[in-house]
């Protein structure tokens, strides 16, 4: 079983999922867009070095109620509210949850055990 039909047979919800553009990769972070991707041909946040979605070796899982954060930063903005992870609800990722054990089948990391930043959504098969 697919890490997806995983997700969906533990009745795990994703609000969208589709094929990312040119005007959302440019787009301000600061809105409250949610879509699940994993092709994304641009390079990791800060850095001119690509990133792993470039290469179809990561997916994204619902950032919006996953954000990144790296210090002061939260991308997207609008999104702060859910790194109180105490207050549960419907998307969120958490390490004993579905997400986190479908993809670490795969042998996948998540970014929500990384120190800094820390990529609640984020999940790769390099690492990063």
């Amino acid at each position: 079983m697919s890490v997806f039909e995983q997700l969906f047979a533990a009745g795990f919800p994703i609000e969208q999922m589709r094929v990312v553009t040119r005007g959302d990769i440019e787009a301000a972070p600061t809105g409250d867009d949610n879509t699940t991707t994993a092709f994304v041909c641009r390079p990791m946040v800060g850095s001119t070095r690509w990133s792993a979605h470039a290469s179809g070796l990561a997916v994204d899982v619902n950032p919006f109620q996953n954000p990144y954060r790296r210090g002061d930063l939260v991308l997207p903005e609008l999104a702060s509210a859910y790194l109180d992870r105490g207050y549960v609800r419907p998307g969120m990722i958490f390490p004993d949850g579905p997400v986190v054990a479908a993809f670490d089948r795969i042998g996948w990391t998540w970014g929500g055990r990384w120190r800094s930043p820390v990529d609640l959504h984020h999940f790769s098969a390099t690492g990063h």
